[in-house]
């Protein structure tokens, strides 16, 4: 097992344990399945709408997906929909990333071959503490929320309403404390979308201790916490623009010789690749330096009509554009997994002294001796 030095130190090991293929095809294939989920749910919701709901919403978008909050003015169902949809990649998210941070933690302890299978083998006994740690907290929210809600709800009924305001104005120092309480669940919260999956993977814990892990991190180490995360932020700064740039380089050199003698046919598949992404490549193509071999030219090839072979290339170029997009978001979220076991571990061993590096059986459940009376022969 290699040193570890438990400070800021071990941060700069991200770049390398958050470059693993294993990871980032972790990430990969989540990020597939819910852009799947999402697309399937938003198209079933405008043809259950009817009409040209459908056509006019693949007309503007067509496969690019559309958050629920942006300003594309859809129907009810469709923003349901969506939400839904952004709802599943929440989930796939953390169970993505506490697959990753297994992996992460295993090689941390030694074992640099701990395999896939191996970390979804361990997500399929700890998912409901993932899930459940989110449930608990979001929960926790409601109900306090609830208090404050439902006096103001009963101060609307006639005759009471107001006397009952006055009353509970006296406990008005208490609704204060109530409001500190919300706010700093609520930061809670928000740490634990940093480190549930890492609590999870690192020590196998149920829900309650998860949540109680993110309460000790905010409590006991919330500045130190806020500057390794910086110190990760800025690692995912410089890198995954690297990484976007050799994804984007291998591209052009691919598709350079086929653009330079193919120029008229290209440009044709390319604009049809547009129009399905809903305009991306024409805005990516905008970017400085992203279109210097000149792979993703347009010009007017999109006034055209396309042949059979032209339809079925932009297919499979759509497809390849899409998956290195998705190779630059999934390299992202395996440096957030990677770097957030790490400062985890780091951050576990300032709070209580546990190394959470040294191998351990989640399984083995310590026992108090028991005297027992020598069998009789």
């Amino acid at each position: 097992m290699e040193k570890r030095y438990f400070d800021f130190r071990d941060i700069f090991q991200v770049i390398r344990y958050g470059f693993s293929g294993r990871k980032i095809a972790v990430h990969f294939i989540g990020l597939v399945i819910a852009y799947l989920i999402y697309e399937l749910l938003v198209y079933l919701s405008l043809f259950v709408e009817g009409g040209t709901a459908a056509q006019d919403f693949w007309n503007t978008f067509a496969l690019l997906p559309v958050l629920p909050f942006s300003n594309a003015e859809l129907a009810q169902l469709t923003e349901i929909a969506m939400w839904i949809g952004v709802a599943s990649f929440a989930c796939l998210f953390f169970l993505a990333s506490t697959v990753a941070s297994k992996i992460t933690i295993e090689q941390l302890r030694g074992d640099f071959f701990f395999s896939v299978g191996d970390a979804v083998t361990f997500l399929k006994g700890h998912w409901k503490s993932v899930l459940g740690a989110f449930i608990g907290l979001l929960l926790i929210l409601i109900f306090l929320a609830l208090i404050p809600l439902s006096i103001a709800g009963l101060g609307k009924l006639p005759v009471v309403g107001k006397p009952f305001l006055t009353v509970a104005s006296l406990f008005m120092p208490i609704g204060f404390f109530l409001g500190v309480l919300m706010v700093f669940i609520a930061i809670v919260f928000g740490v634990s979308l940093l480190f549930v999956p890492a609590v999870v993977a690192t020590t196998g814990a149920d829900a309650f201790e998860t949540i109680y892990q993110q309460f000790a991190i905010v409590w006991n180490k919330s500045w130190l916490t806020v500057c390794y995360e910086a110190m990760l932020f800025l690692i995912k700064l410089v890198f995954v623009p690297i990484w976007a740039f050799f994804c984007l380089a291998g591209f052009s050199i691919v598709m350079f010789p086929v653009s330079l003698l193919h120029t008229g046919q290209m440009e044709h598949i390319t604009a049809c690749a547009n129009l399905w992404l809903g305009g991306a490549i024409e805005k990516l193509a905008m970017l400085p330096y992203v279109n210097s071999f000149g792979v993703f030219n347009i010009g007017m090839a999109m006034k055209e009509t396309s042949t059979f072979t032209t339809t079925v290339t932009a297919i499979f170029l759509t497809i390849t554009l899409l998956m290195g997009i998705g190779l630059v978001i999934a390299y992202l979220f395996s440096i957030a997994s990677a770097g957030n076991t790490v400062v985890y571990t780091i951050l576990r061993k300032k709070i209580d002294g546990h190394n959470l590096l040294e191998p351990f059986n989640e399984n083995v459940v310590e026992t108090p001796d028991v005297a027992r009376e020598p069998e009789s022969k």
